[in-house]
C-alpha cells in the first residue's frame, strides 16, 4: 500500500510518500521525506506509532507526520481498526 500525505507545517508545504512494509514479523509505515531522509513508524499495541529515524529529522516534522498518518489510517475504509 502506498499513499501521500500533504500538509503545511510552520509555513512550509510538505508532501510525504508513505509505504506500508512487513519485515521480520513487524508492520511499519515508511515516510519518505526526500532522497536522504526517511522515518519508519511502527504500530504499537496501544494504537500509537513509534518513529525510528534513519537520519536527523526535525521533531516537529516527525510528530506532524505521525499525526497525519494516524488521521489517514483512522479514516473509514483505511483499515486501522486492529493491530497486526
Amino acid at each position: 500500500m502506498e499513499f501521500i500525505l500533504d500538509f503545511d507545517l510552520q509555513g512550509k508545504n510538505h508532501i510525504v510518500n508513505i509505504n506500508l512494509h512487513h519485515e521480520q514479523g513487524a508492520t511499519f509505515y515508511r515516510a519518505l521525506i526526500d532522497e536522504d531522509h526517511a522515518i519508519d513508524y511502527y504500530r504499537q499495541e496501544n494504537g500509537t506509532l513509534k518513529p525510528v529515524l534513519s537520519s536527523i529529522v526535525d521533531n516537529d516534522l516527525v510528530n506532524a507526520i505521525a499525526t497525519r498518518l494516524l488521521e489517514w489510517l483512522h479514516k473509514e475504509g483505511n483499515g486501522f481498526s486492529s493491530v497486526s
